[in-house]
């Protein structure tokens, strides 16, 4: 990931949405909203890609399809820390970091901006 790789969203959660794009506009990078898993495929290999596992319909396989394994160990997953079964189905699929939804809220802009920390 660079300075200026873009941020790219899969996630249903408007106020998450809307606190992500917050946080890249200040940052200076592009975000942009993907709605399913498939819209992965347009990534370009640079981007921070963060994936919802609440998303609704959310196809874990496809989107693990639609990643190369570099941005699959770079992919920040996050969703409600009781779902342990899909946590671990995401780890299983190839992602690297895998955590819970309070955790990715309170880092989001490490996430984002790594260099500001």
């Amino acid at each position: 990931m660079t300075e200026n790789s873009s941020i790219v969203l899969l996630c249903a959660d408007l106020m998450m949405t809307s606190s992500v794009s917050s946080l890249a506009q200040q940052a200076g990078r592009t975000f942009r909203t993907v709605g399913c898993a498939d819209d992965l495929e347009s990534c370009a290999p640079e981007d921070l890609v963060l994936i919802d596992l609440s998303t609704p319909g959310l196809e874990l396989d496809a989107a693990a399809a639609a990643l190369t394994d570099d941005q699959k160990l770079r992919a920040v997953v996050y969703g409600p820390h009781v779902q342990t079964a899909l946590f671990q189905a995401a780890r299983d699929a190839g992602f690297l970091t895998v955590i819970p939804r309070g955790r990715f809220a309170g880092d989001i802009a490490h996430w984002i901006n790594p260099l500001s920390q």
